[in-house]
């Protein structure tokens, strides 16, 4: 029996259950005790009904529809033939609530009419405020807030603090569909506060649930995470409330991670239909179609956002109606399905999606049709298209994404009337507004989906400065494009004692893992699994930001921070790849043909690169070292060409790649053998490391760890240490927080351990120590970067390249975190030369040769030319 819950004495059984119907949501368990109870043991037929009615209101409060539809028939059964109006009237209000969260609005309404005949007192009040919660769920929301206003003082008046709940989290949810935010936000906390102090926490989590909507629908993706995670904690079971999956599933999205979000939509679904509510299946598809839009699959979106406007329709859900409706035109645009027909319903559905407050994806809706009409060359539909895309630039509240799509839509008007000057401002403000929203994102992943929706304001403005011809505002602009999550000054720390105990857990797992076989081998591999989702789950969750606003690179800077070195920067448009170089502070623009062919010859260059590494010095290495060779040549020919008249022995290269050019090795280029090159994210990283490279650091000792199984580094670090001196961490000592604490900070820390990159979850590639793998999300925890780190590791430079060009991976991490120059291989390197190369690289940067320089040198020495100097290298 729960605390507080006070019941009529044993000789009044009536009141007694009319207690306990009151309470069931306090505690259900106990109600649902006393109800069986008296069905196996009372004949009196009224407490038969309550009893009944009681094992309703719990299979409620567990989400079980179709059970608690079972109990209700027969209390209505029970009541009429006792006749016992009152009771049947109170039953019938009861199940029209459960027909209202069945999608069966038509049946709620005909037995809430039916019921408000005969009820009085404060029954009639709550039919009332059932009519509110109705309306409401069929969009009629300015009609649903009179009737909740109009009930809620009469519900506090009887201290029916269930009730006005109820009516709070309808009336919430009504602000919300019109966008009043704050509104929404006030209610919501309100019925929060009443719920919890009436015992019901499981309805006052799903209040702290629904807030998390509204942070969500306001664009604050980070704290809509938080509160839904809260709201998890506090005891919302997805298992009993599946709609909670969907609403995380579109949150998931937002963050990028479509395959998460598609697994919970999925769990979702099943969950729905073993509940008996098939009919809020049309959440879960609309939100499938999102994802799918999202994830670039616009074909996979149209079935799913069909089938969800149709049963929305059935349901008179009529705003959801129209969101499905917007959905499904939207993918048919963007999987080509385009005529003047499409065109016209892509307008008008529009227009229906913003009347009810869908704005953003009305935006997205009229922007996709106006790029479409412009490819038809049917200017006039685009530009009226485009216009009311633009709309949204200036409505508050706006979120982000409607803020971009407002001002790329203004872009594409500008581009049309020729107005530069017009489109450049345009693209300016939208890349402000994606900046300032992507500062207070601290998880890695939601910070690089935020930055993408840049890529297509980014890609007009790049556009207008090509066919400008001025390198000068070319380079400009491609540097305002790259300005994203590694280029800002170190994100603050995200402390956060779960994460870290959780990346503990798997570190552990990972570690028991090697010792295991057979059956006990694959539920290792399946607990490593579920621990890996929890890390990546609770990541999401960190909170914190940018330590200031980043600055896009000013050329005159750039060109007087360079000297004599020379610059490439690379960057593609339309499929064409093209390049700036500054040559003794002249800029030049210059074409470098198809993207995909420079793409396509990495590849080959990496691959045997790597094919070499692993089959020795012997015949077959000959012949890969051939094959290496010839794609290398052809590299330097397509990437080189237009700077390669200017570097002559000795001259410094920087170069800042774009897309999979990252991953290119270009110590293996002819002409950058024994050359210093530097590869940057961005001009702005580069200026940042040159800056920050200058501070005096403390401690000012470099730390030299090692990791097991890997032949050459305890021999690599304690080599180091003795010329270097510092802090030495290998075999045992070499754990991951002691690891973590040591190098936090340092002026120079060098890594010597077994490494893997992972594709599918770059933040979880790691380097292999003596309690387990050290990931990505560790080193995101460090308070500030080394201000130099060697990772002596297999492919750690390397880095996923998400949208707008955002990089993830090791390196990546540790420039975000603030360091200035990181050492790491993008392609494999035999181990019996990686000792010689470290060693060497270390000699010449004890006698002050720039990192850069000294790496080049020790490359060129022992024949390698896997590493990389990342970031900046002077």
């Amino acid at each position: 029996m729960s605390a507080g819950v006070v019941l009529a004495p044993v000789s009044d059984p009536i009141a007694a259950a009319v207690r306990w119907r009151e309470q069931v949501g306090a505690d259900p368990d106990g109600a649902v005790r006393a109800a069986e109870h008296w069905l196996a043991h009372a004949g009196d037929r009224e407490l038969r009904v309550l009893a009944r009615h009681i094992c309703a209101l719990a299979a409620v409060e567990r989400g079980r529809s179709a059970e608690a539809r079972q109990h209700v028939r027969l209390a209505l059964s029970a009541a009429r033939c006792a006749r016992l109006g009152e009771r049947a009237a109170q039953v019938l209000l009861t199940s029209a609530w459960i027909e209202l969260n069945r999608g069966d609005p038509d049946t709620a309404w005909r037995q809430l009419a039916e019921a408000s005949e005969q009820l009085t007192g404060l029954d009639a009040v709550r039919a009332e405020c059932l009519r509110g919660v109705l309306l409401c769920h069929q969009d009629l929301l300015a009609e649903a807030e009179v009737a909740l206003s109009a009930a809620l003082p009469r519900l506090l008046e009887h201290r029916d603090h269930q009730w006005a709940a109820n009516a709070y989290v309808a009336r919430g949810l009504a602000h919300l569909y019109r966008n009043g935010l704050d509104a929404a936000e006030s209610d919501l906390a309100v019925a929060e506060q009443l719920f919890g102090a009436d015992g019901r926490d499981g309805r006052a989590a799903l209040c702290r649930h629904n807030r998390g909507c509204v942070a969500l629908r306001a664009g604050d993706l980070p704290r809509a995470l938080r509160l839904f995670d809260e709201a998890r904690a506090a005891g919302v079971d997805p298992d009993e409330h599946p709609e909670v999956r969907i609403d995380r599933a579109e949150a998931l999205a937002e963050a990028g991670l479509h395959e998460q979000a598609r697994g919970e939509l999925h769990r979702a679904a099943d969950r729905l239909r073993r509940l008996g509510r098939e009919a809020r299946l049309g959440d879960t598809w609309l939100t499938l179609a999102g994802c799918a839009l999202r994830a670039g699959a616009p074909e996979a979106a149209i079935g799913p956002a069909r089938r969800a406007a149709r049963l929305f329709r059935s349901q008179r859900r009529r705003s959801w109606a129209a969101l499905a409706v917007a959905t499904e035109c939207q993918a048919r645009l963007r999987a080509g399905q385009v005529s003047r027909y499409s065109l016209a319903a892509a307008k008008r559905a529009g227009h229906a999606c913003a009347a009810h407050g869908w704005t953003t994806a009305a935006a997205e809706l009229w922007l996709a049709a106006g790029r479409e009409a412009t490819r038809l060359g049917r200017r006039v539909t685009a530009r009226t298209l485009l216009e009311l895309a633009a709309t949204g630039r200036g409505q508050v509240p706006g979120s982000t994404r409607q803020l971009a799509v407002g001002w790329l839509g203004e872009a594409l008007l500008a581009a049309d009337a020729g107005d530069d000057g017009r489109l450049f401002d345009s693209c300016r403000r939208g890349l402000r507004a994606v900046e300032s929203y992507a500062s207070g994102i601290a998880a890695w992943e939601p910070r690089i989906e935020a930055f993408g929706l840049a890529e297509e304001l980014g890609g007009v403005a790049i556009g207008a400065a090509l066919r400008s011809e001025d390198p000068r505002l070319v380079l400009r602009w491609v540097e305002r494009y790259r300005l994203g999550s590694a280029h800002r000054r170190a994100v603050r720390p995200p402390d956060d004692p779960e994460l870290g105990s959780a990346l503990v857990r798997l570190r552990s797992a990972v570690s028991g893992a090697t010792a295991a076989d057979g059956s006990r081998l694959r539920t290792a591999l399946s607990e490593i699994g579920v621990l890996e989702r929890q890390v990546r789950d609770r990541a999401l969750l960190v909170a914190g930001g940018s330590a200031g606003e980043a600055q896009v690179a000013g050329v005159d800077e750039v060109l007087s921070a360079l000297g004599d070195d020379v610059l490439l920067s690379l960057f593609a448009h339309d499929g064409e790849l093209h390049a700036v170089s500054v040559v003794d502070g002249r800029p030049r623009l210059h074409d470098l043909g198809a993207e995909a062919t420079a793409v396509l010859e990495t590849q080959r260059l990496r691959y045997l690169l790597a094919r070499q590494a692993e089959s020795g010095d012997g015949r077959v290495g000959a012949v890969y070292a051939g094959g290496a060779a010839e794609a290398a040549a052809a590299v330097q020919r397509q990437l080189l060409a237009p700077v390669l008249a200017a570097l002559p022995p000795g001259r410094r290269l920087v170069v800042v790649p774009t897309g999979p050019l990252h991953a290119v090795p270009w110590a293996a280029l002819p002409a950058c053998r024994g050359r210093g090159v530097t590869v940057a994210p961005s001009l702005r990283t580069w200026l940042r490391g040159r800056a920050d490279a200058g501070l005096d650091r403390s401690p000012g000792e470099p730390v030299w760890v090692s990791g097991p199984g890997l032949e050459h580094a305890e021999r690599e670090v304690a080599a180091l240490h003795a010329a270097g001196g510092g802090r030495l961490l290998s075999g045992i000592d070499a754990r991951a927080e002691r690891v973590l604490d040591a190098v936090d900070g340092a002026r120079i820390a060098h890594i010597a351990a077994h490494g893997r990159f992972r594709d599918d979850q770059p933040l979880l590639s790691c380097l292999d120590l003596a309690d387990g793998p050290l990931y990505g999300y560790d080193l995101d925890r460090l308070r500030r970067g080394p201000r130099t780190v060697v990772l002596s590791a297999c492919e750690a430079g390397r880095s996923v390249v998400g949208r707008a060009g955002q990089l993830t991976g090791l390196a990546a991490t540790l420039l975000g975190r603030g360091t200035a120059t990181v050492i790491a291989s993008v392609v494999p390197v035999p181990d019996e030369r990686t000792a010689d190369v470290m060693l060497a690289l270390h000699s010449l940067l004890r006698g002050g040769a720039p990192p850069a320089e000294a790496l080049a040198t020790a490359q060129a020495t022992y024949g390698e030319s896997g590493f990389l100097c990342l970031g900046y290298g002077g």
